[in-house]
């Protein structure tokens, strides 16, 4: 299985979920390291865009991950599942329970998870600390840029 991250380039093959555990995230608390996913390219650009702020990095570059393909991995959430106030903005105290609980029972690689920018697309939120988390391969497949016409 395959999931896409995009990330500056002196973290994109950070293995330790270091940004998240220090800043926390939709899915997770400060403190709790994760690392944030998507599955598809298209929907990590998207989130990446949505979280730039007003200036767009310039040193970006898009990341392949290999997961293992054992189904038993991973939990899967639809927006059924989820908690009332998942997709509130700008964050959900109920999203943050949710993954820091997925996280400390630690029986998953991942959860995987619709995104509030897109509810039909899914992002993948991976616990660095689960013993197959050594079988995943990340690779940087390229410099990434925006269209300068995302941005006006």
């Amino acid at each position: 299985m395959q999931a896409w991250r995009i990330a500056k380039k002196q973290f994109a093959l950070d293995r330790t979920g270091i940004g998240a555990r220090t800043y926390g995230g939709r899915w997770n608390a400060p403190g709790v390291a994760v690392i944030y996913a998507g599955m598809t390219p298209e929907i990590s650009a998207m989130e990446k865009l949505v979280h730039a702020g007003d200036i767009l990095p310039v040193d970006l570059v898009l990341v392949r991950l290999d997961l293992p393909e054992n189904a038993s991995l991973y939990h899967r959430c639809s927006v059924a599942d989820l908690p009332p106030g998942w997709d509130d903005l700008p964050g959900s105290t109920a999203a943050v329970e949710l993954g820091n609980a997925f996280i400390s029972a630690g029986a998953h690689l991942g959860m995987i998870v619709p995104s509030v920018v897109m509810p039909e697309a899914d992002n993948i939120i991976i616990n660095p600390s689960h013993a197959a988390f050594a079988k995943v391969a990340m690779t940087v497949i390229r410099p990434f840029e925006f269209d300068s016409r995302l941005r006006g």
